[in-house]
């Protein structure tokens, strides 16, 4: 899709320094104020969107406004400091790709996108082949954006599931479902909720995963000592140890 924007070069630099110091750009961003309210539930292009009870989580616990419901909300509604059309937290697909297809090379798996945000990854995914898709966020301004991102492929309407939900509480019967989970930025803005966040999140997410299915995470807020903790290795194999690369760390786990 037109109108892309990476968060490279110093775009990147200033989201990652803001993020560890929890405060938002506003020094380095123009307040976009949308002309009209959001309309959920109008154009819904892909094959499902379901609504799911959220979890009770206190704002005020949280480390920066970034790990805050409301600031995603205002995001999305246009009211953020970062576009609320589309923007690529950290980096894009063509940095992804070749760990994510090394170890998920069959477009058949069942792939888990949680904290999809207006990132057009989706997009890039079914461009890619991937046919069984299932994304969520807890902002419905989020799924919103998604799905106008998502109309644009005729492909996506068959291959993408999206739902309003929290990945602290997931679906029941999700339970060892998903061949991969792919996520880019959700983990740290989980971590910047507040203590105890991220670790029920990793349990969820571990839940929902079947044994030897693969886990890629794009990350660079996390602490290094809690991700070794919440990844412990009595539960993934280590595949790609991503702390020392040069931008946000791309991570890659087997379930046991």
């Amino acid at each position: 899709a037109s109108g892309r924007m990476a968060a490279t070069g110093s775009t990147y630099s200033a989201l990652l320094l803001l993020l560890s110091l929890g405060s938002a750009p506003h020094a380095v961003s123009s307040w976009l104020v949308s002309p009209a309210a959001i309309r959920y539930h109008q154009r819904l292009s892909t094959r499902q969107y379901s609504t799911v009870g959220g979890y009770d989580n206190d704002d005020s616990e949280a480390r920066s406004q970034f790990g805050t419901r409301e600031y995603w909300d205002d995001m999305y509604s246009g009211m953020g400091d970062f576009s609320s059309e589309e923007y690529q937290w950290y980096f894009g697909w063509s940095d992804i790709k070749k760990y994510f297809t090394e170890y998920c090379c069959d477009s058949s798996m069942k792939i888990l996108v949680p904290g999809m945000g207006n990132d057009p990854l989706l997009l890039d995914l079914v461009g890619a082949g991937y046919r069984d898709i299932t994304a969520f966020d807890y902002s419905e301004g989020a799924v919103e954006r998604q799905t106008e991102l998502l109309s644009v492929d005729a492909a996506a309407k068959d291959s993408v599931s999206l739902h309003h939900m929290d990945v602290r509480a997931l679906k029941s019967e999700w339970t060892d479902t998903f061949d991969a989970i792919l996520e880019k930025g959700c983990l740290d803005a989980l971590y910047l909720c507040g203590d105890g966040n991220i670790e029920k999140s990793a349990e969820e997410l571990h839940r929902v995963l079947k044994p030897s299915g693969i886990f890629v995470s794009v990350s660079g807020v996390v602490p290094k000592q809690l991700r070794y903790e919440v990844f412990a290795k009595d539960k993934y194999d280590w595949l790609r140890d991503g702390s020392n690369d040069l931008k946000a760390g791309c991570f890659v786990w087997r379930k046991r």
